[in-house]
């Protein structure tokens, strides 16, 4: 290995033998990304290298292994490409696309504020990315400035997708890096540590108010603070703080950013389609205005997105209504929709305002009206599965479009009373107008197609855009003139299909993954274990987020490598009970036996079956110990044959050595021996005799 051991690696060196560190980029919180060439491929990368407490933590780096293989999967044009993951000795790092460019906290640190059309522009390529992300099922859980990357041929890419999550709560790096980004934390994340994708879409809405009033919503002198802000206080409108912010955009923003998780966009799906149809839809000079700042601004007594009944009760007072002829635009059934799909379609504050042309509608003498009629004025943006406000504020500013509704009833019924065309108008053969439904509950799109005079009829339909229980679409569609009494066919989402999540616990992994494929899931195979109850290729164990999961949706799962090996360590020469200690320690069954060795100390051990090689936890080792020599008694062999006493000593287990030093025996009899009778000798040893 050429790099070295240094936490951080100096210029010109290799990681894995393939990267070449070259200089840095950044620092952040839990890396340094470095300018790198992949020696291999011969391409031009950017490294990001985990700081050094980081790469420490074996957990960190489990998960860091198993979120950058899931990033590596997302290839999308918005999303800066991972390439390759791996360790260094103490350094673990990510090879990825290297965009040539900055990051969007530079751009608003030298513009300050950016323009609508810029800011949206942004927006709806990072809501593109975290698409693709979401649909991948992964969630991004740190969307931020520094995180989004505009190259000079302004594509916008983000950056760190899972890296976040690969930290981790339970590690001590995880506070600061929550700290260090809790001016976009999302309120769940905050009190309860959880993170899915609206989240992603709380943090972005952040961003969105930053880039168009140059801060961030809530400041305060500790973290602790800002994220208490998040938690208890709505996100002020960005029109309270810079001017040329039109209601659309603030409603797009207090959507996004809506503390309550079901009072945010479904998904991001729905949020890119309301991004892109502001986009198309507001003026030019309104997208290309600069925010200028508001004098003395202070968010806290900012005015939220939303108006009490008695405020919009007290403002109306008593007397004559009338619309502005904008609204009514030219088909009075036009203005009817608006006012009745005020409701459905927005939620937007509703305002009173002086009209400069008196409206009479209602009243009996044009002369005698002492003040001109006031006006109620719906602004709301409109988007094809829903508003740009939370459902909460939707909700809460129902009653002011049922004033608006019954005030535009009142002026466009009093013009026509008076031709006596009751029949054209109330009656029977009264037109209706179909109001917007699409992205309602059920029982508001029924409420406000009964009070049209209207019948329903329900549809179930799986829908992934669009929330269970909400509308799809409506049939006829929305401004359709149709008769009273006609049938509208609304088709009611059932939510993103799901499907059952199968018990694969005990399946071999084939088995298992044609289950889950015919269910239209996918498996997902996170690193094998050993297993000393499953066999090998079965599963030990699964993990999904849930009981159901959406069509795509990964179930990871464990398999079985089987029962894992054991190296035998030999024991021969050691002590009987140390080698027992060793055997045992080892996850082996010992047995035991022992012998006489001349060669061996008592206790040790003689033998080992088997020696060497692998078992499996709970298979037996025999050892034998030594009992030491053999001692055995020398045998009385005086004047006894030479025959007879050398036979006699070598069946007592002696080694025999005759003498003969008086030459030719002449009686060959034994008359001396080098042991004594009855003497203790070891076995096999030498006794001598001689013989004359």
């Amino acid at each position: 290995m050429s790099s070295a051991t240094s936490t951080s690696p100096g210029i010109s060196q290799l990681l894995d033998d393939r990267y070449r560190v070259e200089e840095p980029i950044a620092r952040g919180g839990m890396a340094t990304v470095h300018r790198g060439h992949d020696e291999r491929l011969d391409r031009v990368v950017a490294l990001k290298i985990m700081h050094p407490h980081l790469a420490m933590d074996e957990d960190f780096r489990r998960r860091f292994g198993r979120e950058a293989r899931s990033a590596a999967r997302l290839a999308h044009r918005n999303v800066v490409g991972v390439f390759d993951q791996g360790e260094d000795e103490d350094r673990i790092y990510l090879a990825m696309e290297l965009v040539e460019g900055r990051t969007l906290r530079a751009r608003i640190v030298e513009q300050e504020r950016l323009t609508p059309r810029e800011s949206l522009a942004i927006t709806e390529q990072v809501l593109e990315a975290l698409v693709a992300a979401h649909r991948a099922g992964i969630v991004h859980r740190d969307i931020k400035p520094e995180n989004i990357l505009i190259g000079h041929d302004e594509i916008v890419k983000v950056a760190d997708f899972g890296l976040a999550r690969a930290i981790g709560s339970n590690n001590s790096s995880a506070s600061a890096t929550l700290l260090g980004t809790v001016a976009y934390i999302s309120p769940e994340v905050v009190t309860r540590g959880h993170a899915d994708e609206r989240s992603d879409l709380y943090s972005l809405g952040v961003v969105l108010f930053e880039m168009l009033t140059g801060r961030q919503p809530f400041v305060g002198e500790q973290p602790v603070h800002i994220a208490f802000q998040h938690v208890h206080e709505d996100i002020p409108a960005p029109s309270t703080l810079v001017s040329g912010i039109p209601r659309e955009l603030d409603s797009l923003v207090t959507w996004a950013a809506a503390r309550v998780v079901e009072q945010r966009p479904a998904s991001a799906t729905e949020l890119l389609r309301a991004v892109r149809e502001l986009s198309a839809t507001l003026p030019a000079a309104v997208l290309d205005a600069r925010p200028v700042v508001l004098e003395d601004t202070d968010t806290a007594g900012v005015p939220r997105m939303t108006t009490s009944l008695d405020e919009v009760a007290s403002e109306l007072e008593h007397g004559p209504r009338a619309f502005p002829a904008a609204l009514l635009a030219d088909d009075a059934a036009v203005g009817a929709e608006a006012a009745a799909g005020a409701d459905a379609s927005s939620g937007a504050a509703a305002g009173a305002a002086e009209s400069d042309t008196p409206a009479t509608a209602g009243a009996e003498d044009d002369e005698t009206a002492e003040e001109p009629p006031r006006v109620v004025v719906l602004r709301a943006p409109r988007a094809r599965h829903g508003r740009h406000l939370p459902e909460g504020t939707r909700r809460r500013s129902r009653p002011m479009a049922w004033l608006a509704t019954l005030s535009l009833i009142a002026a466009l019924g009093a013009g026509a009373w008076s031709g006596g065309d009751w029949y054209l108008n109330t009656g029977p053969g009264a037109d209706r107008t179909i109001p917007l439904v699409t992205g309602t509950t059920l029982a508001d799109a029924e409420a406000a197609l009964t009070s049209a005079d209207l019948t329903v009829r329900t549809e179930e339909r799986f829908d992934d855009t669009v929330p269970a229980g909400h509308v799809i679409s409506s049939s006829p569609g929305t401004g359709t003139t149709v008769k009273k009494g006609a049938d509208v066919q609304v088709v009611v989402s059932k939510g993103e299909q799901t499907f059952p999540v199968p018990e694969l616990v005990g399946s071999e992994v084939e088995d298992a993954r044609a289950a889950v494929e015919e269910l239209g899931l996918e498996l997902v195979e996170a690193d094998p274990e050993y297993s000393e109850t499953v066999p090998e290729g079965e599963i030990i164990s699964q993990a999904a987020s849930a009981d159901a999961l959406p069509a795509g949706g990964e179930v990871t799962v464990v398999v079985s490598q089987g029962r894992q090996p054991i190296t035998v360590p030999n024991q021969t020469g050691n002590s009987g009970s140390a080698a027992r200690e060793a055997l045992e320690g080892a996850g082996f069954q010992v047995t035991s036996g022992q012998a006489h060795s001349g060669s061996v100390p008592r206790g040790a051990v003689i033998s080992q079956s088997p020696a060497s090689g692998t078992l499996f936890r709970g298979d037996t080792v025999h050892i034998v110990t030594s009992l030491g020599p053999e001692m055995v008694e020398v045998p009385d062999v005086f004047r006894q044959p030479e025959a007879e006493a050398k036979q006699k000593l070598e069946a007592a287990g002696f080694a025999v050595s005759v003498v003969h030093d008086k030459g030719d025996p002449v009686f060959g009899l034994v008359y001396e021996q080098s042991a004594s009778a009855g003497e203790q000798l070891e076995k096999g040893s030498t006794v001598t005799i001689k013989v004359f």
